[in-house]
């Protein structure tokens, strides 16, 4: 259904399309957390994406379930915003007639070492995914220092594309990753992540997620 805009000032300046974005800045106990959590029993899913990283470990159970806690309040925040924003304030969440949550469908570490990236892509089978920073190789400072002297820094830096280039169209949207932020995305929105060359580890973890809404009970009166 397309949303009707009606101009409330004499003068305004819109922003009608594209994707919606949300940051968040982790607790340190929190990214202490779950680094914690890496370890080597986890499953390997590497085979089934594209990352050509050393490795892509699961989630646990309870991993996943700390993390719905941790972030669930976040994602709500940022759908609310998304659809405020996309309906130029005519809609809302629901909050007096429906309960709502956060599915995780599959989440993962990400261990990323020198010459190492991860090819454009999308996420499927999900609505939201993210990404949060849990480490970074140590020097990597001095290689971005480097890097900006360029007119295209990019190493080990995550970037999104969207839309067709014009003089008033944005259509790349770059990173740097700093332990403990946390972005949230459409699953849909193309990435990638370029390589670098400092040793050591950059590790991240990737969500796949969907907002659930469920009707609340009505009571009957008797």
């Amino acid at each position: 259904m397309s949303i009707i805009y009606e101009p409330k000032n004499e003068m305004e300046f819109l922003a009608p399309f594209g994707p919606t974005m949300g940051y968040f800045k982790m607790p340190d106990e929190l990214v202490e957390k779950l680094n914690s959590k890496l370890s080597d029993k986890l499953k390997d899913c590497s085979d089934t994406l594209v990352g050509k990283v050393s490795q892509e470990l699961y989630f646990d159970d309870e991993t996943v379930l700390e993390a719905q806690e941790a972030f669930g309040r976040f994602v709500l925040q940022y759908q609310s915003y998304s659809l405020q924003r996309n309906t130029f304030g005519k809609s809302k969440i629901d909050f007096e007639n429906f309960n709502y949550g956060i599915q995780i469908a599959s989440a993962w570490f990400v261990r990323q070492f020198e010459h190492e990236y991860n090819p454009l892509h999308i996420h499927t089978g999900c609505k939201l995914s993210c990404v949060g920073y849990l480490k970074l190789p140590e020097g990597i400072e001095k290689e971005w220092e480097e890097d900006y002297k360029d007119h295209h820094p990019s190493h080990g830096h995550i970037q999104f594309a969207y839309g067709t280039a014009t003089g008033y169209t944005s259509t790349n949207f770059v990173i740097k990753p700093k332990v403990g932020d946390f972005y949230i995305f459409p699953a849909q929105l193309f990435h990638c992540v370029y390589p670098f060359y400092t040793k050591g580890e950059r590790r991240s973890f990737s969500m796949n997620m969907n907002v659930i809404e469920v009707p609340k009970e009505k009571s009957v009166d008797k």
